[in-house]
Order: structure tokens, then sequence, then C-alpha cells
């Protein structure tokens, strides 16, 4: 578990399982919460950048699913922040119960082992919480200078990315995609081609930084890896990633290395 910054106002926080980022615009804005029970160690991780609970301000949540907004219910109760997410997934964390999909899309052997090792079997259950502000496509938010939410549907019925232009663009790309063994795609979806076309349209953006709920951020050229990676392939090589990758002449595997400070 560790904080890092990656931006002069961005951070990563590695939560375990999933990450969450924090925007540092005098007052915070956290990206999501991790499993239920992160409460703990997201205010530590603040508190060890020398900001306190009543600082955090603002909840945004790409989607419902209990590694991403596990622990809003807890933040909220314990800072006042206000919670934001897309319409669509408002349901579920008001139930407080995030079901699985019951045909999940896999686009290889090993993502489907994780699922079935990491996913199928967890509990879909959280603390129920109310949203404070419900996202629409293309919507921007007076935070650190504007962020806009960009509906992704696939990984989520309802699923946010985050765009937060600036001295250095970055996207936040929620699951529509990882970065745990290289730029690929999200471990399962709801609806592939629905993915499929979030991803592309992520691609547009001008983005130099990417970060994702699982995996390590890539902190250069990472607009230009999204391009190679998701966009058209699929229509010129028979819709298959691996295939397409390697007739795109792409790297299997994409990793950045970069000095991290440790906090």
């Amino acid at each position: 578990m560790s904080i890092r910054r990656i931006t002069e106002n961005v951070y990563e926080l590695n939560l375990g399982k999933s990450n969450a980022f924090l925007i540092d615009d005098e007052k915070l804005t956290l990206i999501d919460t991790g499993e239920p029970d992160s409460s703990g160690l997201i205010l530590e991780l603040l508190q060890s950048i020398g900001r306190q609970p009543d600082d955090l301000k603002n909840i945004l949540l790409t989607h419902s699913h209990p590694d991403h907004s596990g622990s809003a219910a807890d933040l909220k109760a314990i800072t006042g922040a206000k919670i934001y997410m897309h319409p669509a997934e408002r349901k579920w964390v008001e139930a407080g119960y995030i079901p699985k999909p019951e045909r999940p899309h896999f686009t290889g052997l090993v993502n489907r082992l994780i699922y079935r090792m990491f996913i199928a079997g967890a509990p879909g259950s959280i603390t129920p919480f109310r949203i404070d502000r419900l996202l629409e496509d293309g919507e921007w938010l007076p935070i650190g200078g504007g962020i806009q939410a960009v509906h992704i549907p696939g990984h989520s019925e309802g699923q946010l990315a985050f765009f937060f232009p600036g001295a250095k663009n970055v996207l936040f790309a929620a699951d529509a995609c990882d970065n745990l063994f290289g730029l690929g795609y999200s471990t399962f979806y709801e609806d592939f081609e629905a993915g499929r076309h979030s991803l592309e349209k992520l691609a547009t953006f001008d983005f130099d930084i990417a970060c994702f709920g699982h995996g390590k951020s890539i902190l250069h050229g990472a607009g230009m890896k999204f391009g190679r990676k998701f966009i058209g392939h699929h229509h010129h090589h028979g819709g298959h990633p691996q295939r397409a990758a390697a007739a795109a002449g792409e790297e299997a595997t994409i990793r950045v290395h970069e000095p991290e400070e440790r906090i």
C-alpha cells in the first residue's frame, strides 16, 4: 500500500487490489475508494502527505463494483465529502449490493482465470450510500481547473472515465482497460462491443498520462499507446486482439519504468 505523486497535483494510491487517485486542488478530490474497509488506509495515506480528513470534499466514483465503491459510505460519513456517479449505477450503491454479470466476456484465458480466482466468489455487498450528484457524459466539474466525466460503458453499464487537462493531460481510465501485464483489455466486460467502442472513444482524447483501476499508471505517451492498442485493429484483423496487435507491429507488453516519489 503506497502513495506516489504522478503530477504536480495528482497522486496514485495503491490500495492492494485496486487503485484510487487523489487530485490536490487546495481541497481534495478522490477518484474511487477501494474495497470495503479501505477508508482507514486512505485516510492514513492522506495524512502522509500532510492532509486531514476534512480536506476531502469530493469523491468521484468510476463505477459501482465493490473494489471501487466499497469504502465510499465510510469516507462520506467521516469527511462529509460529496459523491458523484453516473445514474445507471445509482440503484446498486443505494441498495448496497452489486450483482456480477450473468455472462461476463473475457478477451483471453488469463483474464478468465483471474476472474474465477478473485472475482467470481467475491462478495457483492457494500455499505449503501446516496449519490449527491449524478454525472452525464461530457459534463465538466470545476475541480482542479476542470475535469470532464466521460461515459464508457462495457465493463459496467454506468462506468465513467475522467479527463483532467492541464500541464500534463491525465486520463483516469477506470476499468475500461488495465495495465497489469502491459496495457490490455480489462479482466472482464459485461458488454464487450460497448467496451471496445468506449476504448476507441478514450483513444481520441489528448492525454499523456493514463491511470487505471488496476495496474500502474502510464506516465508518458499514454494516448499514443491507447491509439495503437485499441483503435481500428479489429476492423482489419478478424477481431482477434492478440493477432491484431501483432499485425500492427505492437509490442506485446508496454511497460513504463519511471522514477517514483514514495511518500
